[in-house]
């Protein structure tokens, strides 16, 4: 949650001493509303929205805490007004894993596994009663900085390399459940992931983890353990097994219906946190003061809390912050930008897409920022899907939706087709991408001060997200029910 929102009334002596504010205060009139709840949820992303359906299935009450208009994160779904088409343009595929189905199947919501039906052939048009995600088309390797076409050196033994790579992380698979890791931290972890390539010969393979594993920027010199995260021995099994999404493409549904789960009472959208008390409370909970675009400020009070946000500090103003959580928080040096959404009016070919490469870079990849690729979505017509990505996230909205209307137009220059300005059908930032520490704090053993925070101040403090895994759902919310869920509920952590 970001809690510099402007408070529309409020002067700023106000703001300056909001977190001193006391029970006292409520009965003056400053608050519209005092919720009391067992939990507050900060973030109605993928694991803060799943920790909250958990925990009112565990009799407790709770109130989720949301910046957007809507739950789900960086699971967003754009709706055609003309067809009412539905294309997911962030969260697009889940592994075959029973909390997968288990999450989906509480709501009714359908799964299709994308092995189960054929796909149609590249070059024809798409199955329209197919997700948008099943087109197929005819794959171009395109250097998006002039149009030249790429020409990649040929790899025969992809899938053996990928096996390989599969039996190399499993002796990390600790991984998967969440940041529990050996003393000492195994270098294997710590090491660019262009070295582990090297290492364990997984050449062949490096193209393939890199097209799925959009948004992590510099790849090649991004500590192992991010990447064995995002793309791991799950995701080279649905390669060939077949991932999991939306019967009608629509994987925002699960959050609607979550959203009512919930009751929608308890649910504030568009709402920021502008002051946090934890400590000190005559009432002996936590109190965050929050400001909703409805409903004005909001005093919760609550015996626990959640964040599910990016732990950034520029995130956390108004933040009682003791100093473990500022100093854990404080190591985090990067991040990665990445950006999604829809364009029209590209006039180009359907049934081909291009994906960017460089003809002098190591495995080909694109300098960025940078398109990843440009390609057509199938089931709306001269619709195209945007996947844009920068080594840090400093870049603006306008300045990336530039850089994509000028690597678009270089394309339309490359096939002869008439230069247009590309039409914005729905953009979103999911920005901060992938927070990470420097490889030495990694060794020194900064994921065990990050665990350390769990059921702080006294049990009152919880922490999910992807800074605290990864940014997938499928594992967010399976370690929701291995490690958040049992420390809350008094039990005791996957081991």
């Amino acid at each position: 949650m970001r809690s510099h929102l402007a408070l529309a009334g409020l002067g700023l002596a106000l703001l300056a001493s909001a977190k001193n504010w006391s029970i006292i205060e409520i009965n003056d009139g400053q608050w519209s509303d005092v919720l009391e709840r067992d939990v507050c949820v900060i973030g109605g992303g993928a694991s803060g929205v799943h920790a909250a359906v958990s925990l009112v299935d565990a009799n407790k009450t709770v109130v989720v805490v949301e910046r957007n208009n809507r739950l789900g994160g960086h699971t967003h779904t754009y709706t055609d007004p003309e067809t009412g088409a539905l294309v997911d343009i962030g969260v697009v595929v889940y592994q075959p894993k029973p909390v997968v189905t288990d999450f989906f199947g509480k709501f009714g919501v359908p799964l299709l596994n994308m092995s189960s039906v054929p796909w149609n052939v590249p070059g024809q048009p798409a199955n329209k009663s197919q997700p948008a995600a099943m087109y197929n088309t005819i794959r171009r390797d395109t250097d998006f900085r002039d149009g030249s076409e790429v020409v990649r050196e040929q790899q025969p033994d992809v899938v053996e390399a990928l096996a390989r790579f599969r039996q190399v992380v499993s002796q990390y698979d600790y991984v998967l459940h969440g940041y529990d890791l050996p003393d000492p931290v195994p270098e294997d972890l710590y090491t660019p992931f262009g070295a582990f390539v090297d290492k364990y010969n997984l050449t062949a393979a490096f193209s393939t983890i890199y097209q799925v594993g959009q948004g992590m920027g510099d790849m090649l010199h991004v500590p192992t353990i991010y990447v064995i995260k995002y793309f791991n021995a799950g995701d080279e099994q649905a390669l060939y097994e077949g991932y999991l999404t939306h019967v009608h493409g629509n994987n925002s549904e699960i959050y609607y219906k979550a959203g009512e789960y919930i009751k929608p009472s308890n649910v504030l959208l568009e709402s920021s946190v502008i002051s946090v008390n934890r400590k000190n409370t005559t009432s002996g909970r936590a109190e965050i003061l929050v400001s909703s675009r409805d409903t004005g400020l909001k005093l919760l009070q609550c015996s626990q809390v959640v964040l599910a946000i990016p732990p950034h500090l520029s995130n956390l103003r108004g933040w009682d912050l003791t100093p473990e959580e500022h100093a854990v928080f404080s190591e985090y040096i990067t991040s990665n930008g990445y950006w999604t959404g829809l364009v029209k009016n590209v006039g180009m070919n359907q049934t081909v897409s291009h994906y960017n490469a460089a003809a002098t870079s190591p495995y080909n990849i694109p300098v960025l920022p940078a398109l990843y690729a440009l390609a057509p979505v199938g089931t709306i017509e001269d619709a195209w899907w945007i996947k844009f990505s920068a080594n840090n996230p400093t870049l603006t909205d306008a300045q990336v939706q530039s850089y994509v209307a000028r690597q678009i137009n270089t394309l339309q220059k490359s096939v002869g087709v008439p230069v247009t300005e590309p039409e914005w059908l729905i953009f979103q930032s999911h920005n901060p991408f992938h927070l990470q520490v420097a490889p030495e704090a990694i060794k020194d053993g900064f994921y065990k001060k990050l665990n350390a925070l769990q059921g702080g101040l006294g049990g009152k403090m919880f922490y999910t997200g992807a800074a605290f895994h990864t940014h997938y759902s499928t594992l967010l919310w399976r370690f929701n029910k291995e490690v958040l869920l049992p420390k809350i509920l008094g039990g005791s952590a996957r081991r």
